[in-house]
């Protein structure tokens, strides 16, 4: 199959994709410059996963839609916002995200409500984002699945970044008292924050953890309290932010699903040169076919773009992929 062979389908689904990439990372970079102050273009760049052009594009779209992001130049510039524009992060009450929970739960395609998966998809945008949560340890219900995300509860999400800012900044390591969803329960532990990242809606600390003697990220939202100790330390120079996000993407993906396709190396090439989605990873094996792997938060979402591939195109992961593919060619087989 020949590059101009590819159907319109596949090209509608690459600018999708595209415009939505464009749209989640112009969000996250606001996120980032509002709160950490004074941003480089090399920072955002690893945290978006794109180059330095594209975050001077990016950075040109919000000024034009008035978005007030100023450069400062110098050895210690960088982006920083108008301290008058404000984006806060939605606030919502526990009685209010309680029944935005519950009425995910209820409205279902089984009850004929035919919005279920947008309606579930919004919900988890709106917790991710929902930071300031009033709730409390006392609210971890039997499943474990709703106040987790809230636990943070001593102090408010500006007052978590400005204490982290400040530890970055004066090179002074934090404690904090973390709850681990592993050992369900809240733990001590002294990091050296490195790094400050927005992904996925959600808040991270990327830094070496003394207890696990490994560099780790921790979640905001998780951190019950932290505060600046007088302890001195030093970021290693080989450490590197854009290839931690890479090995450790799936950290950020929570709750996503993992696809991984085997192309034929008829359309390898063409495979290769698009940028499907914002998280893809591609490689190259021997016989000259390539992997495709990327995330996504619904088989549905991908089967008929696969499927449109043919017999060039092979689902390795998820299982429930492969079978949704194979019922709907045993069906197609009856047809014909």
């Amino acid at each position: 199959m020949k590059n101009n062979d590819i159907s319109e389908y596949h090209y509608k689904f690459v600018l999708g994709v595209k415009s939505m990439s464009k749209i989640s990372n112009l969000l996250e970079m606001i996120m980032i410059i509002q709160y950490k102050g004074l941003t480089t273009a090399s920072e955002l760049a690893q945290t978006l996963g794109v180059d330095k052009k594209t975050v001077y594009r990016y950075i040109s779209s919000l000024n034009k839609a008035n978005i007030p992001v100023y450069t400062k130049k110098g050895r210690y510039g960088g982006f920083y916002i108008d301290k008058n524009f404000y984006m806060k992060p939605v606030d919502l009450t526990k009685e209010e995200l309680t029944a935005l929970l519950m009425a995910s739960e209820m409205l279902t395609t089984q009850n004929e409500f035919v919005y279920e998966r947008e309606l579930k998809s919004a919900v988890y945008k709106i917790k991710n984002v929902c930071v300031n949560s009033k709730m409390d340890l006392n609210d971890i219900d039997d499943t474990g699945n709703f106040s987790m995300d809230y636990i943070g509860n001593t102090e408010n999400l500006e007052n978590k970044i400005s204490k982290v800012n400040y530890s970055m900044n004066k090179g002074r390591s934090l404690n904090i008292n973390y709850f681990s969803i592993n050992k369900s329960n809240l733990t001590m532990r002294k990091v050296d924050p490195y790094n400050l990242i927005f992904k996925q809606g959600d808040w991270y600390i990327i830094g070496y953890c003394h207890m696990k003697d490994d560099v780790e990220s921790f979640k905001l939202n998780r951190i019950k309290s932290l505060e600046v100790s007088s302890d001195i330390y030093i970021r290693p120079h080989n450490f590197s932010l854009k290839d931690y996000l890479r090995d450790h993407w799936e950290l950020f993906m929570e709750g996503n699903i993992k696809v991984v396709v085997k192309f034929n190396r008829n359309i390898s090439s063409f495979i290769k040169e698009v940028q499907w989605t914002v998280n893809q990873n591609v490689a190259e094996l021997e016989n000259g076919n390539v992997l495709l792997s990327f995330y996504v938060d619904d088989v549905e979402d991908v089967k008929e773009w696969v499927m449109g591939f043919g017999r060039n195109a092979e689902v390795i992961e998820p299982e429930k992929l492969r079978k949704n593919i194979k019922l709907e060619l045993e069906e197609l087989y009856k047809k014909y």
